[in-house]
């Protein structure tokens, strides 16, 4: 047992070899330099690049005196106490669904694979480039794709109350991004639902245990682990893509040539992200069931 614990340690130290490589030689070089543009202001000259320290400057600038970053990190925190118990049922649901047997089961997994491999591609590219491709991807778009139909007055015809209505419709307008961001957390899911043993299901069919059952006192213990480790993945991805307000935020500072302001804003946006992911794991991990081989 010790030796089979050794070599997947090994192995799995193998898998994560190449990124770790890639973080000492292309990463750990920059990182260091944008800590030194956070304490600094930087000045463009004929001799090159002039560099002074000015220490919290920067910091104060953005925590202080600019109006809209804390604002906007604000915001993006609350988005994202809506988005990941979101993403996480419905990554959660079609990996079930996708887990059972029917015919076409591996053409719908490729479809809802799909977005992972076109969002590296130059598909994506014509997408970001496109007005209402890129309206859809970031949820502002909504109207457009109704022919101009007030969404939430159809609602109110409805009966629906205001306040539900406006928890519905943001999240009606990003339908699209959430189906787009959930393939990754949909492979992982299927994944773990694959290693659970049948023979449990085998014997809480026995003892007469419905599927809701099954699903709640078997599946659900046993994918727990990486319930924690998408609820982590759906958080870093949120607050890293491009369409989050932050990372524009950073991004047109970036393109203003304030490196030293732009660096600041990053490492800040770092901490606060570092900090939400270190309290979901915190309270994540106690209710995790880690089975033991």
């Amino acid at each position: 047992m010790k030796g089979l614990a050794e070599r997947k340690a090994k192995a799995g130290f193998l898998f994560c070899l190449p990124f770790i490589v890639g973080i000492l030689l292309f990463f750990l070089k920059p990182a260091l330099v944008s800590i030194r543009y956070a304490f600094s202001v930087l000045t463009f000259n004929p001799g090159g690049l002039e560099m002074t320290f000015v220490g919290l400057k920067n910091f104060r600038e953005a925590l202080f005196v600019d109006p809209q970053y804390v604002r906007t990190i604000t915001e993006s925190v609350y988005q994202m106490l809506f988005r990941v118990p979101v993403l996480l049922a419905l990554s959660l649901f079609v990996a079930v669904v996708l887990n059972t047997k029917f015919r076409g089961r591996l053409f719908f997994r490729g479809v809802f694979f799909l977005p992972v491999i076109i969002v590296n591609g130059i598909i994506m590219d014509i997408l970001s480039s496109d007005y209402l491709s890129q309206s859809i991807l970031s949820g502002e778009a909504g109207g457009s794709l109704f022919g101009g139909m007030d969404s939430s007055s159809i609602l109110l015809a409805f009966g629906f109350s205001q306040d539900v209505i406006d928890v519905l419709i943001p999240f009606a307008y990003s339908i699209f991004t959430l189906v787009w961001s959930s393939g990754v957390p949909i492979l992982m899911f299927l994944a773990s639902l694959q290693t659970v043993p049948g023979a449990l299901y085998e014997v809480a069919e026995i003892e007469g245990a419905s599927g809701w059952e099954a699903f709640w006192k078997i599946t659900f213990p046993s994918i727990s682990p990486m319930l924690l480790m998408n609820t982590v993945y759906i958080i870093a991805d949120y607050f890293t893509t491009s369409s989050n307000p932050v990372i524009r935020m950073i991004n047109e500072q970036t393109a203003n040539m304030r490196f030293e302001y732009a660096s600041g804003l990053s490492w800040m946006y770092f901490i606060v992200v570092g900090a939400i992911i270190a309290v979901v794991l915190a309270l994540i991990d106690r209710y995790v069931v880690y089975t033991v081989e």
